[in-house]
């Protein structure tokens, strides 16, 4: 599990490396813009995810405080509107 979460966690670092690069160069396309800051978006949520799934590997969280950050994750994503998109 370690290398797996670790291999996420370097592609998302770089994914979100290309995009914030690439933001810059479709700013006078605005449907390009909106699409990468959804897909930035995306990759900034989901390196918390690693994030949070690493602390549990290195026993810095239980699974019980794994399951609340979680929780409070989705909560928060819920009151901003990002779980509801279509």
């Amino acid at each position: 599990m370690h290398m797996e979460t670790a291999d996420v966690a370097k592609r998302v670092a770089s994914d979100t490396a290309d995009v914030l690069a690439t933001i810059p160069l479709v700013s006078g396309n605005e449907h390009l813009a909106d699409h990468l800051f959804d897909q930035l978006v995306d990759l900034l949520l989901e390196s918390m995810l690693v994030d949070l799934r690493t602390q549990l590997r290195d026993g810095l969280l239980t699974a019980d405080g794994y399951a609340s950050e979680l929780d409070l994750l989705a909560a928060q994503c819920r009151a901003v509107g990002l779980l509801d998109r279509s």
